[in-house]
């Protein structure tokens, strides 16, 4: 029953799409369930929907979705969806060689999306890196280590950008990678007002707080609060 009405919500939505072209749905294979946590980076706008471009662990693709307040920069989340390819919509003259018809995008994150975004554990994959320390810092794995005596204390970082949420709970999270660091505890997290990019190297200074814990699920054994950003 729910493969039907979602079948039969992603229909009604193309119909309001306009009379689009080579909608060969099956209810074998339509329906996909996967989280996704993309950043809109273009947007189109019609009549009742939008068109998002995103990017996605450094992928672009585009989307649709039922109207919704968001613009290039904000943070989109989503699970169910179908995809579609050769996509021709006569309502805005355009055919998207794929594009993935969301039913469920939103602002905010669950509180289970919540735990994967920023649970203690890495983020990503461990990239292999040599990120030069600073003469007047300290490398990932000394963080790590020493986090008990730095607790409270500010601590100065150089890193790699592998991850960048931008204004969730009014403040931007970052991961970033040195190279250094144990199996399990070579991904440091960082709150800021900064923005950032995905492979940009960066200089992090802030105050360091161990075991916390904002609430909803979500848990870091260390992580840097409020961070002052430079670009290099």
């Amino acid at each position: 029953m729910k493969l039907y009405s979602f079948v039969t919500l992603m229909m009604l939505f193309l119909l309001a799409c306009g009379t689009e072209q080579n909608q060969d749905l099956n209810e074998e294979d339509v329906q996909k369930n996967e989280r996704h946590i993309a950043k809109v980076i273009d947007k189109i706008t019609a009549s009742g929907y939008s068109y998002l471009q995103v990017t996605e662990n450094k992928n672009n693709y585009w989307i649709a979705v039922p109207s919704m307040e968001i613009e290039a920069g904000e943070t989109i989340y989503f699970s169910k969806f179908m995809v579609m390819e050769d996509f021709n919509s006569p309502t805005i003259d355009r055919t998207f060689d794929k594009i993935l018809f969301v039913e469920d995008a939103r602002k905010s994150p669950t509180p289970d999306e919540m735990k994967k975004i920023h649970s203690g554990t890495p983020s990503t994959e461990r990239e292999d890196l040599t990120i030069e320390p600073l003469k007047d810092g300290m490398t990932i794995e000394q963080i790590y280590s020493e986090s008990a005596e730095l607790n409270g204390k500010d601590v100065k970082v150089k890193g790699k950008v592998v991850k960048f949420n931008k204004q969730i709970m009014k403040r931007n999270w970052i991961h970033i990678q040195d190279g250094t660091g144990t199996e399990n505890d070579f991904d440091l997290v960082l709150t800021t007002d900064t923005d950032v990019q995905v492979g940009d190297t960066i200089i992090a200074e802030g105050k360091l707080s161990v075991k916390k814990d904002f609430g909803a699920g979500y848990f870091f054994p260390v992580i840097i609060e409020d961070a002052q950003i430079v670009k290099e």
